[in-house]
C-alpha cells in the first residue's frame, strides 16, 4: 500500500478554508432560521429611545450580514498574531484566524466543524491592517485608541469563489484554481473595501475621533475612503479602548456635506448601495447655511435678502469679493466684529431696556454698567474661541447682574424686557455691519479678487461700490450668507439650555443637533470648493469628542470666484479637543486612470505647477496614449464627430464627455449646433448624464469621471486672466479613465514642456 503524501501548508489551508466556507454558510442559514432580532420596542411618551434605535439598527445589520454570509461566506482570510487589551486591562497576544465578508457590517462568530469561525466585517481594523501589511511585518496600532494593539500577518488569501470549489490567491502559496474573468471597472464612486492600498488603510483605521484630512490626486480614492470612515465608525465603535468620553456614532448624528452639487447623486448611491448608509445624512452646504442663518438670525433689524437679479458676470464679481478670502480674513474680520461689539456694549446705558421699568431702574442700570465694564476691559483678538466678547463669555461675566434685574421685574415687565434686550443684543452683535465694515474697507484686495475672478471684464470699483451701497441699506446676497452665519456661530451662546444663556437668544449649536444630541461625525467632500467661512463653520459644529473627516485636493479648485487654497480655515474655531486631533493622509496613487493617461497627467502637473507630482500612476490598467489633435476652429466639429464615432465602437468606453476648460456658453452653443447638423447625438447642454455626447464645462462636472473625454481650450490656459485656470485644465485632464483627446487650434505652449513620448500628435 502506497504511503499518503503529507499535505503542504498551502494544501492544509485550502482544505481548511473550503470546510470553513461550507460550515459558515450552514451556520449562517441556521442563525437566520432562528433569528428574532429581539422584542419589538414599545414607544413611550417620547417615542423610541436611543437604546431602542441602537438595538433595532444592530438587528437589521446582523440579519444583512448573515444573509451575505449564507450567500457567499467570505472574500478574504488572514492568519495573524494579534495583541488585544483584555477585560482585566492586560495585553493578551495570540494567533487568530479571521475571515472577512465585503457585505458584512457586524462581526460574527459561527460554529464550524473544527471549532468557531470568525467572519468579520470588512471594516474591522485588524482585517484591514493584515491585508495591507506584508507577511511577517509588525504593525503597532497602540496610538489609534483601539483595544486591538498590534497585528502581525502570518498568512492571507483573497477569494474569487468559495463554491463549489475555492478559487483564491494565497500568500504564501500562490493561485489556487483559475480565477474568474475580470470585467473592466466602471467609472464612478466605488467603495474599495478589501482591496485598499497601504495609504488608504492607514487613513481608514486612523483614530476613531479627531480630524482626518485626506488629500491626493484625482482618482486616488479620497472621497470613497472618507465615506467609508462613516461605516467604519458605525461598525467598530465598540472596538475603542476605554477611557475618556466615547461619543456614539449613528446615522442621526452624522452629516455629510458636499461642496460639489454635481456629485450628489453618485455620493448618495455610494452611501446607500455600497455602504448601507441612509442618504438622509447628506446635506448641501448651501442649503444648510441658509437654514442655519434663518434659525439663528431671528431678529435682523430690517436686513433683507437681495431681490434684484444680477447678471451672471456681476454675480461672479460679487462672489469673488468674499469667496476668494483666506483664513487670515476670518481672523481680521473677527477682530473688526469684536471692536463693534465692544463699542455697542459700552453704550448699553442708552439702550431702551434700561428704562423698561421704573421700579427696577437701579438693577437695570447696574446691568448696563456691568456690560460696559466687560466691553471696556476686553481686548480685540483674532480667535473666536478665545474671545471675551461672545454672548456666552459676556453672560458668564454679567449673569449675576442680569439675573438680579430680571428677578426684580414683574412678569409682564420681564416679558417686555426680554424682548427689548433680545433686539438690542442682535443690534450689538449685528453681523451685517461687521461684514460691511471689514470688506467695504479693503478696496484694493476686493478689486484684485474681482479682477482675477472675472478676467477683468467688469469695473471693480463699481462692483465694490454696489456691494457697499447694498450693505448700507441692509441688503445682503447669497455670497454674504456663509459669512453672516460664521459670525453668528461664534457670537451666539452655545448652551442649548435656555437657562444658561441670555433669554430669547438662540443657541449656535442647536441647528447641529438631533434629538438634543450634538452631531458626532461631520464629513466634508471636495473641501477645496468651500469658501473659508463655510469650512470653518462646518468644522466648528461637531461634538468636541467626535470625528471630522475632510477630503480635498487644493490643486483642484475650479471656480474662479469661490474656494480655498489651503486647509488652514479648518483650524479656525474648530471644536475638536485634545492633542493630536489633526491628521493628514496624502494618497499617492491615481487608481482611476490608465497608466498612459496617468503618466501624461504627471507630466502636465510638473509643467503646470512647477513641482514634482505627488501621485503615482496606476500600472494595472493599460490603454492608449492621450492624443493631441491640432485643427482649425472650423474643423473642430468634424474632429469631435470622428473621435466620438471611434469611441462608441470601443468595448471599454460607455461614457464620453466633451469638456470646456473655461465655460463659454456662446462657443458651446455654436459647436453643439454644428455637431447636431452633422448627426452627432448630444445629451442636453451642460448635463453630466444622459444619452449621447455630454457637452459641458469643468466647473459643472467637478468630481465626476468618464471613460473618455475630449477637452477643448488647452492652448489658452497660460494666457487666461481668470483665477485657477491651470487647476481647471488639470481637473479636465483627470476626468477620463481610459481615453483622452485634446483638440486645439494651435500647439498648447504648456505641452511643449511635457515629455513628447507621453502623447501622440495629429496635425491637420
Amino acid at each position: 500500500m502506497d504511503a499518503v503524501a503529507p499535505q503542504s501548508e498551502l494544501e492544509k489551508r485550502v482544505s481548511r478554508d473550503q470546510r470553513n466556507a461550507e460550515a459558515a454558510v450552514g451556520a449562517a442559514q441556521y442563525e437566520l432560521a432562528r433569528f428574532r432580532g429581539g422584542p419589538e420596542p414599545v414607544g413611550g411618551l417620547h417615542g423610541l429611545t436611543d437604546h431602542d434605535r441602537s438595538r433595532m439598527d444592530y438587528a437589521s445589520q446582523r440579519r444583512a450580514t448573515l444573509e451575505a454570509i449564507s450567500s457567499e461566506p467570505f472574500q478574504a482570510m488572514v492568519e495573524v498574531y494579534a495583541e488585544v487589551v483584555g477585560e482585566n486591562g492586560k495585553i493578551q497576544g495570540k494567533e487568530q484566524l479571521w475571515y472577512a465578508n465585503a457585505a458584512a457590517s457586524t462581526n460574527e462568530v459561527l460554529k464550524g466543524t473544527d471549532g468557531t469561525i470568525n467572519v468579520l466585517a470588512w471594516t474591522h481594523p485588524g482585517v484591514q491592517i493584515a491585508l495591507a501589511t506584508d507577511i511577517g511585518d509588525y504593525k503597532d496600532v497602540k496610538a489609534n485608541g483601539y483595544r486591538l494593539r498590534s497585528v502581525e500577518p502570518l498568512a492571507k488569501a483573497r477569494f474569487d469563489a468559495t463554491s463549489p470549489q475555492l478559487s483564491a490567491v494565497y500568500q504564501p502559496g500562490g493561485a489556487v484554481r483559475p480565477a474568474r474573468a475580470v470585467t473592466p471597472a466602471k467609472t464612478g464612486l466605488k467603495a474599495v473595501k478589501l482591496s485598499m492600498t497601504k495609504d488608504q488603510v492607514h487613513a481608514f483605521i486612523s483614530r476613531m475621533s479627531g480630524l482626518m484630512i485626506v488629500t491626493g490626486a484625482p482618482g486616488s480614492g479620497k472621497t470613497t475612503v472618507a465615506f467609508q470612515r462613516i461605516r467604519f465608525l458605525y461598525d467598530q465603535q465598540d472596538q475603542r479602548d476605554g477611557g475618556g468620553r466615547l461619543v456614539p456614532y449613528t446615522p442621526e448624528l452624522t452629516r455629510v456635506f458636499l461642496a460639489n452639487e454635481n456629485l450628489a447623486e453618485q455620493a448618495k448611491a455610494l452611501l446607500a448601495n455600497q455602504l448601507a448608509i441612509p442618504t438622509s445624512v447628506v446635506e448641501s452646504v448651501g442649503d444648510f447655511v441658509d437654514g442655519y442663518l434663518e434659525q439663528v438670525w431671528i431678529y435682523k433689524h430690517n436686513a433683507r435678502p437681495r431681490q434684484k437679479k444680477l447678471s451672471q458676470l456681476d454675480a461672479a464679481a460679487r462672489a469673488a469679493i468674499l469667496g476668494l478670502s483666506d483664513h487670515h480674513d476670518l481672523g481680521r474680520l473677527w477682530q473688526v466684529y469684536e471692536r463693534q461689539i465692544a463699542d455697542r456694549l459700552g453704550a448699553a446705558a442708552a439702550a431702551d431696556w434700561v428704562a423698561a421699568d421704573k421700579d427696577s431702574a437701579a438693577q437695570l442700570k447696574a446691568l448696563a454698567a456691568a456690560l460696559a465694564r466687560v466691553a471696556g476691559s476686553a481686548t480685540a483678538g483674532i480667535d473666536p474661541l478665545k474671545s471675551p466678547l461672545t454672548m456666552g463669555a459676556v453672560y458668564s461675566e454679567v449673569s449675576r447682574a442680569y439675573g438680579a434685574a430680571r428677578e426684580k421685574l414683574s412678569a409682564r415687565a420681564r416679558s417686555k424686557f426680554d424682548e427689548q434686550f433680545q433686539h438690542w443684543l442682535f443690534s450689538v452683535y449685528d453681523p451685517l455691519s461687521a461684514l460691511a465694515a471689514y470688506f467695504g474697507g479693503r478696496e484694493s484686495e476686493a478689486a484684485l479678487r474681482v479682477r482675477r475672478g472675472t478676467g477683468a471684464r467688469v469695473k471693480e470699483a463699481e462692483i465694490l461700490a454696489q456691494a457697499v451701497g447694498e450693505w448700507a441699506e441692509r441688503v445682503y446676497g447669497p455670497e454674504d450668507r456663509p459669512w453672516l452665519a460664521w459670525l453668528l456661530r461664534f457670537a451666539l451662546p452655545e448652551p442649548t439650555d435656555p437657562q444658561a444663556r441670555f433669554r430669547e437668544m438662540p443657541s449656535s449649536i442647536a441647528p447641529a443637533t438631533s434629538a438634543g444630541e450634538r452631531w458626532t461625525h461631520i464629513a466634508m467632500d471636495e473641501a477645496q470648493d468651500l469658501c473659508v467661512a463655510e469650512a470653518s463653520l462646518l468644522g466648528s459644529l461637531v461634538d468636541p469628542d467626535g470625528a471630522l473627516t475632510v477630503s480635498a485636493d487644493f490643486q483642484q479648485i475650479v471656480s474662479p470666484v469661490h474656494g480655498m487654497a489651503t486647509p488652514h480655515a479648518l483650524g479656525v474655531g474648530r471644536s475638536l479637543r485634545g492633542s493630536g486631533v489633526e491628521q493628514f493622509y496624502p494618497f499617492a496613487r491615481n487608481m482611476r486612470q490608465s497608466k498612459q493617461i496617468g503618466r501624461f497627467l504627471r507630466g502636465f502637473y510638473e509643467a503646470a505647477f512647477r513641482e514634482r507630482p505627488t501621485f503615482d500612476v496606476n500600472a494595472d490598467m493599460e490603454d492608449k496614449k492621450p492624443q493631441l489633435i491640432i485643427a482649425q476652429p472650423q474643423d473642430h466639429a468634424l474632429r469631435i464627430k470622428q473621435i466620438a464615432s471611434v469611441l462608441r465602437r470601443s468595448d471599454v468606453v460607455s461614457s464620453v464627455a466633451l469638456l470646456q476648460i473655461n465655460e463659454d456658453e456662446q462657443s458651446l452653443n455654436r459647436l453643439r449646433a454644428e455637431l447636431e447638423k452633422s448627426g452627432v447625438l448630444l445629451a442636453p447642454a451642460w448635463s453630466a448624464i444622459g444619452a449621447g455626447l455630454l457637452t459641458t464645462s469643468v466647473e459643472r462636472i467637478k468630481g465626476l469621471e468618464f471613460d473618455a473625454c475630449i477637452v477643448l481650450g488647452l492652448e489658452d490656459v497660460e494666457t487666461a486672466a481668470l483665477n485657477f485656470t491651470l487647476n481647471r485644465a488639470y481637473v479636465a485632464l483627470s476626468r477620463p479613465a481610459r481615453r483622452l483627446a485634446l483638440i486645439c487650434s494651435e500647439y498648447p505652449p504648456l505641452l511643449r514642456k511635457v515629455d513628447k513620448s507621453l502623447f501622440d500628435v495629429t496635425q491637420s
